[in-house]
């Protein structure tokens, strides 16, 4: 656990915080009285000298700089990876802990971080911690519970990913395409480059083999991972479709059990069903249904749901956060 570099306490920072994961980080911050001595908004681009307010207070962003980075103690990094890379290699110079949420991440030597998976194994030594693209983090965690049971030989991931994961942009051009294709006027295409509303069609930009190799190094790097990510008619939150074998047999009822164990999963309560808008907001991963199989041996599918801009990104990283500066352990 670092020492503050000021005696009044931790200095945070956030860069490109009113990116849509970077303004659920401070919400986070304000819901889980995160204990900071002062929070510091930073931009690499146009949102730089923008009037906006941090922990309540009207603050500025600020351009990006050394002078601004060696004053902090932790720095979340959101945004474009493309932008932040030259910034998160500072952290070794200029003395602070990088969390990074950059997708895809530039930080190759980061350490993955994922609360609930590995936390245990994180402390204040490593410079730049990553927290995984957001469909690595839910697939990461159903794998990690099961192999709690026996090893996993196989998951077969497709995911229908939501138009936030293309920021504000994204999800202002899915609610006028949806408008437009209601009042049968023509749609507008500067983020899609095709009707997104009332439509499921292959992403645009994948990433698979870049997820699949995180979720091996965060599960077990002998398991086959196939992913397919698919673009769908959604705001916000993740939806995945999960077959996954077992090299044994297992019964429904491990395996739930073995999920409701770990805090950043949720199974349903009696007469509780759980679909997409029920991610909206909460901090776990939502596991709607276990189903066995019917003629595979050892197989299962798991359908789950997950907010993508909390759980598996905001809340994640200032669970890492706080791991690293206070040593909490908290996993949930």
């Amino acid at each position: 656990m670092p020492e503050p570099k000021q005696a009044a306490g931790y200095r945070i920072g956030i860069v490109n915080p009113l990116t849509l994961v970077g303004t659920e980080i401070q919400s986070i911050l304000r819901e889980r009285s995160f204990p900071f001595a002062k929070l510091v908004l930073l931009a690499t681009g146009k949102d730089a000298g923008t009037l906006t307010e941090a922990n309540g207070e009207p603050a500025y962003v600020q351009p990006v700089s050394d002078d601004e980075l060696e004053d902090l103690d932790l720095v979340f990094f959101c945004g474009r990876a493309e932008e932040n890379g030259e910034w998160l290699q500072r952290a070794d110079d200029d003395n602070f802990i990088a969390v990074d949420l950059s997708q895809p991440t530039t930080a190759e030597g980061g350490r993955l971080a994922v609360a609930g998976v590995n936390l245990d194994q994180i402390d204040g030594s490593d410079r730049v911690l990553v927290s995984p693209h957001p469909v690595a983090i839910p697939i990461a965690l159903v794998l990690h519970q099961m192999a709690r049971l026996a090893r996993v030989e196989l998951c077969t991931a497709t995911v229908v990913q939501p138009a936030s994961e293309f920021g504000q942009a994204g999800v202002e051009e899915l609610a006028r395409q949806t408008i437009s294709v209601l009042n049968v006027q023509s749609v507008p295409k500067e983020v899609f480059d095709r009707q997104l509303a009332f439509n499921l069609y292959p992403a645009l930009e994948h990433n698979e083999e870049r997820i699949v190799a995180q979720i091996r190094a965060l599960v077990d790097a002998r398991s086959q991972v196939a992913l397919l990510v698919t673009q769908g008619t959604i705001f916000h939150g993740h939806t995945f479709s999960l077959f996954v074998k077992a090299e044994e047999e297992l019964e429904v009822r491990d395996i739930e059990e073995s999920l409701r164990a770990n805090a950043a999963i949720a199974l349903p309560e009696a007469d509780e069903q759980f679909g997409t808008i029920d991610a909206a907001g909460r901090d776990e991963v939502l596991v709607a249904e276990v189903r066995r199989d019917a003629s595979i041996a050892g197989g299962f599918w798991v359908w789950a749901v997950c907010d993508n801009l909390r759980r598996s990104s905001a809340l994640n990283a200032v669970l890492v956060a706080e791991k690293v500066l206070f040593a909490t352990g908290v996993t949930n």
